[in-house]
């Protein structure tokens, strides 16, 4: 297992974590003031490289008798990365190992109904003649990692960054909006040590290009024509965008139009979850896939909290609306100060991480 992939050491991601996201995570800390830890999500794949850095930065505690890593959790699919991942954060109860979509979507069905407990699950899935009956045994182990999802809320900061497209191809368009929805319900469970949240970070990170499903399209036209209800935001996008339909956005400036519209089903998920939404971040990324076709990486970075929930969704649709709003960043020259300075910073999360790897006999990142 040597292949970390090769985004880790990308410049520009790392820059989003570095100016984007982590003065955030730290301010979120500071405020805590010690009263209890910092409790972290994320979707940070083998590499690691956002887990290491709060540890750098003292957001995320390593015990330094046991070397834990206090108050993190994961969700990786990969069977040998997942085991990999929980030994670097050297705690059992640490991670869950599967595809987080399905697992925090999962539904009843008339049998998985018969097992409504963690206990009744194992109990079940203790007994050698029904391990033979996989499709059963499959559907209850992802009946039992959903509750262990869910059973780990709230978090101070979410960390989702999704190698997808926020809206995929049908039938499943909306898995990755529902499961961010799932997440906000989630965030107003008191913990079982009893810790609530009142305000978090949400980071949510998606690719767009022109593989935009004609369901997607539709459905944010309906959520920008519910937002023009709003005088003052119609006459905003007539003014700046010369439009007078809707329906035409798409067709003219696509990347436009999604960036307009993505953050508005956050928002209104966020308003029905009684959290009010106020946009931090929203920052943006050329990529060249394997292919050579061009994609885009954008990221919107959300502060939650209970003032206001109604007023605060409108504020953040005119936000998503604003194009100098939104940061693009650049391609970065490794020889230039702004490359030595995110390459310097990348190098010393990798030690970190590689005297933790070393500890428990797992391979180390090569130098970025």
């Amino acid at each position: 297992m040597s292949d970390f992939g090769k985004y880790w050491k990308d410049l520009k991601k790392h820059k989003k974590r570095n100016e984007h996201w982590l003065p955030h995570i730290k301010g979120l800390a500071k405020k805590l003031n010690g009263t209890r830890s910092l409790r972290y999500f994320t979707l940070c794949a083998r590499p690691m490289i956002d887990v290491f850095m709060l540890v750098k930065e003292g957001v995320l505690l390593l015990d330094t008798e046991s070397h834990a890593i206090d108050s993190v959790q994961f969700c990786e699919l990969d069977p040998e990365h997942f085991v990999e991942i929980r030994d670097l954060v050297a705690r059992e109860d640490a991670g869950f190992q599967d595809r987080l979509e399905p697992a925090v979507l999962f539904e009843d069905d008339s049998f998985t109904m018969e097992f409504p407990s963690l206990d009744s699950i194992s109990e079940k899935l203790e007994d050698e003649g029904f391990l033979r009956e996989e499709d059963k045994v499959d559907r209850l182990q992802l009946k039992r990692t959903h509750f262990r999802i869910k059973e780990s809320f709230p978090y101070d900061f979410i960390n989702l960054d999704f190698c997808d497209h926020y809206y995929p191809e049908p039938p499943d368009i909306m898995r990755i909006n529902n499961t961010v929805e799932r997440f906000l319900k989630w965030q107003n469970q008191t913990s079982s040590d009893g810790s609530s949240v009142e305000e978090f970070v949400l980071a949510v990170t998606c690719r767009h290009d022109e593989k935009f499903p004609q369901a997607a399209k539709a459905r944010l036209i309906n959520l920008i024509k519910e937002n023009c209800k709003s005088d003052a935001y119609k006459s905003e996008i007539e003014k700046t965008r010369k439009l007078t339909k809707i329906d035409d956005w798409a067709n003219v400036d696509l990347q436009d139009f999604f960036f307009s519209g993505w953050p508005k089903d956050i928002a209104g998920a966020a308003r029905e979850n009684g959290w009010a939404i106020e946009i931090l971040d929203y920052v943006y990324y050329s990529r060249l896939g394997d292919s050579g076709t061009p994609y885009i990486m954008a990221c919107l970075v959300a502060r939650f909290t209970r003032n206001n929930p109604v007023g605060k969704y409108l504020t953040a649709a005119f936000h998503a609306l604003e194009k100098n709003k939104r940061i693009l960043i650049p391609e970065i020259n490794p020889d230039s100060a702004d490359g030595k300075t995110l390459i310097s910073n990348l190098k010393a999360i990798v030690a970190v991480r590689n005297a933790q790897a070393e500890r428990v006999h797992r391979p180390g990142l090569p130098d970025p």
